[in-house]
């Protein structure tokens, strides 16, 4: 089982890391996309897949950061990511729901991580919150078609057309609480949805309240295969596929 998107250079893990991995190994957690949101995360997330080597480095600039003077961060970015160790580009993308950042240089800043990702043949992971219809038309604009919409909460209808675009959909505890999410859930096919837990955030629904970490993405396993009526080990297989070509640029030796 991989987590497909969780934040461990978080400060929420800095007293607890190596207890919170145990739980995830004990779990059945073999690797987690450590997604960086600035550049100081993005360094962490480099420097802990030095020290844990089933840890998955992504690097990137939130879109809830300041988009202005992330700008001039970029370069920084770009740096990191010439690490091997990185496995993707991002967290990055499109947030309108918080009025932290003008549309205009978020869409500027997106492009730039876009245009990184094209360079290092890495996929993308993807935030979008009120801003789906923008992030397609970006993406398209720049032709580029491989990465992940993390925690998905379009529309059917926009989901039939970012898999059209070659994309996977992520989903994590929201799932477990969200009819709307599960009703677009169950209607995806199998080989493009992803499971994650966006940990420290967004815990599934026996957690809500408390912090979230690698180890509950089990419960959010079991509640998806229960949705689409299956076993939770054949959900899991085919996930273990998808995440294999997601990250096949990035190197099928690194996911063994």
């Amino acid at each position: 089982m991989v987590d497909t998107h969780c934040h461990l250079i978080d400060p929420q893990f800095n007293k607890d890391l190596d207890d919170v991995l145990q739980r995830a190994q004990k779990a059945g957690v073999k690797k987690i996309v450590n997604a960086g949101y600035d550049v100081k995360t993005s360094q962490d997330a480099v420097r802990q897949a030095q020290r844990y080597e089933w840890l998955m480095p992504a690097v990137g600039i939130h879109p809830n950061e300041a988009a202005e003077q992330s700008l001039t961060e970029m370069s920084k970015i770009i740096d990191i990511a010439q690490s091997n160790k990185v496995c993707a580009v991002g967290e990055t993308g499109l947030d309108y729901y918080r009025d932290f950042s003008p549309k205009e240089a978020q869409q500027e800043l997106f492009r730039k991580h876009i245009i990184l990702a094209c360079s290092k043949d890495l996929p993308l992971l993807i935030h979008t919150r009120n801003s789906v219809d923008d992030a397609i038309a970006i993406l398209k604009e720049e032709d580029f078609h491989q990465g992940v919409f993390h925690c998905y909460s379009g529309t059917y209808e926009q989901a039939k057309t970012i898999l059209d675009m070659g994309y996977f959909l992520g989903f994590g505890g929201v799932l477990t609480f969200s009819k709307r999410t599960r009703d677009v859930f169950k209607n995806l096919p199998t080989d493009r949805i992803l499971l994650e837990t966006d940990a420290p955030f967004l815990s599934p629904a026996g957690h809500r309240g408390q912090r979230n970490e690698p180890a509950y993405i089990l419960e959010t396993l079991n509640f998806a295969a229960g949705t689409l009526e299956m076993l939770p080990e054949q959900l899991e297989e085919i996930l273990d596929a998808n995440v294999a070509r997601l990250f096949s640029s990035w190197g099928e030796h690194h996911l063994l």
